[in-house]
């Protein structure tokens, strides 16, 4: 099971390196009432936007760390912040002082919120914490700005493809092992995805094409096919996401549709049409990433036993895996005792480089409650950390609840002959959006030209944000 953490992080080496005003929130984050908290001292009023919904099954978890964090700390009040990061609310709520203290969002985001002056510097906590020594160097990159640190890194995943085990079943596409014959190639998985539609009468293959989800899958594909996205050139950044390497993968997805019929008779689709339909037997494959495990167990009733996935497939320029993560960031109004009690936070959670048995409890307590909750345990994306003894101790919980066939997911894991690449550097949600159309358009229209669409796109994404950037 150590061969698992240890390889993932040996694919990292590959990676390239890629002023609001106060509000309800409030700078200070205390009490104006010194009898606040015990012993005279001001209370610190803690916004967490590291939360989860009432709906979702893990909050009794996320309520016992509140409870633990303010127990130890007296002087503290953890307020729950039920905020999604999103590119639309994330601007007004920056602007008018209303982010949580602390806040999620993912690795395409950082450079556009520091540079717009709405993240903390918390280079100080970084060092103090010894995160800046323990998080993976790529990953420290993205949440860097000359010489100074505004986010801690969460989490990362790289793409693989996930199989609904019963419909393989059906379709006569087991191993004597019971595991999914994997497709090696994307030739491979539009011939197996026709072969489960003709047998079984449900869609072979699932692609979504919005909320930026499409443009998101798509550039796994076009990188597999030889493509390029964002380039500098004389030192200024050029769309070229209209080459031939990009039209030809813009049509490996038309054909999904229009030449193999695999996909869903409904193609506008988001990630949560997938859960449903792969949760419910009505889809075959999709690309996918561990973490997305727990929704057709949660949502729809899945069997934890009827998931498996590999590695990403090749195309004629290889096997190419988008990378991409989670990370917290701080408002740029929060106080240095919230950004203090966010750290406090994380440890308390287990998503601290800290190895003592204190430190490690989180974790062990969520992979027990994932186990209780029979969501797929024991399997994971890349880790942030670098430092071999972090790595170790999280190995052997991993191994402790671990609650599936580990031979259904060992293809992903071992990841061999991939390499990864991080998200575009300049505007890639933007970059996302714009894609969807280009996709929905592909898999609306059999007579939709895709050199002609990606010609549209690549010029308007340069001239809406390649020629602004900076």
């Amino acid at each position: 099971m150590k061969k698992r953490l240890m390889a993932g992080l040996g694919l990292m080496t590959v990676l390239a390196t890629a002023a609001a005003c106060s509000g309800n929130n409030g700078a200070s984050g205390t009490s104006n009432d010194p009898s606040a908290a015990a012993g005279g001292t001001k209370q610190v009023v803690f916004h967490n936007g590291d939360w989860v919904k009432d709906e979702d099954k893990r909050l009794p978890q996320f309520n016992a760390w509140k409870q633990k964090l303010e127990s130890e700390n007296p002087n503290l009040k953890v307020v729950p912040d039920y905020y999604a990061y999103d590119v639309n609310t994330f601007l007004p709520k920056a602007e008018s002082g209303q982010l949580p203290n602390m806040f999620n969002t993912v690795f395409t985001e950082p450079t556009k919120i520091i540079n717009a002056g709405y993240a903390a510097d918390i280079t100080e906590y970084m060092k103090k914490y010894g995160f800046d020594k323990a998080v993976n160097p790529d990953m420290l990159k993205l949440v860097s700005k000359d010489g100074k640190i505004y986010g801690i890194p969460d989490s990362g995943y790289y793409m693989g493809i996930w199989y609904n085990v019963n419909l393989f079943k059906q379709a006569g596409l087991l191993d004597d092992k019971g595991v999914p014959k994997f497709p090696k190639t994307y030739d491979e998985l539009a011939e197996t995805a026709k072969i489960i539609k003709d047998k079984t009468g449900k869609a072979g293959f699932f692609f979504p094409t919005k909320n930026n989800q499409g443009g998101w899958q798509f550039m796994t594909i076009a990188w597999a096919y030889g493509a390029e996205f964002e380039k500098q050139v004389d030192g200024k950044w050029k769309a070229v996401f209209n080459s031939p390497e990009a039209v030809q993968a813009l049509q490996y997805v038309k054909d999904l549709k229009w030449k193999y019929n695999v996909l869903p008779d409904n193609v506008l689709v988001n990630i949560d049409d997938g859960f449903k339909l792969f949760g419910t037997d009505q889809v075959a494959m999709g690309f996918a990433s561990t973490d997305w495990a727990k929704h057709p167990v949660n949502d729809y009733k899945m069997s934890k036993d009827n998931m498996a996935m590999s590695a990403i497939p090749a195309g004629p320029k290889g096997r190419v895996a988008l990378f991409g993560g989670n990370l917290k960031m701080f408002a740029n109004n929060a106080s240095p005792e919230q950004i203090e009690a966010g750290f406090k936070w994380i440890k308390v959670v287990g998503k601290s480089p800290d190895i003592d048995p204190e430190s490690l409890k989180g974790l062990e307590e969520q992979l027990a409650n994932d186990k209780n909750l029979n969501r797929v345990t024991g399997v994971h994306g890349l880790l942030p950390w670098v430092n071999k003894e972090k790595i170790d101790a999280m190995n052997a919980l991993y191994e402790k609840y671990t609650n599936v066939n580990i031979d259904l997911w060992k293809d992903y894991m071992d990841n061999k002959g991939v390499t990864i690449k991080p998200e575009e550097p300049i505007n890639a949600q933007e970059l996302y959006k714009g894609l969807d159309a280009v996709i929905q358009a592909v898999l609306t229209d059999k007579n939709a030209d895709p050199k002609a669409l990606l010609d549209k796109a690549a010029a308007d994404f340069q001239k809406d944000y390649l020629d602004k950037a900076k």
